[in-house]
């Protein structure tokens, strides 16, 4: 794993974490950890080579199992 990604990736369980903790003090979830958490999905997306199945609101998948719109 390159160095940029282990960045990344600390990113990304800090902020998982972060709410980890805010909820589990009954606290409410702040708008910007729920802005965080975009970010956290892109970085993981990127990192593990997952791509959308079928549009905007569609699950992930492995990259490689996803058809383009142009193969099917």
């Amino acid at each position: 794993m390159i160095e940029h990604d282990r960045k990344e990736l600390l990113k990304v369980i800090n902020i998982i974490k972060e709410i980890n903790t805010t909820t589990d003090e009954k606290c409410p979830i702040t708008y910007n950890q729920v802005c965080d958490l975009e970010s956290t999905e892109w970085i993981l997306r990127k990192i593990g080579a997952f791509r959308k199945v079928d549009g905007h609101w569609s699950d992930y998948a492995y990259a490689e199992e996803v058809k383009d719109a142009d193969d099917a």
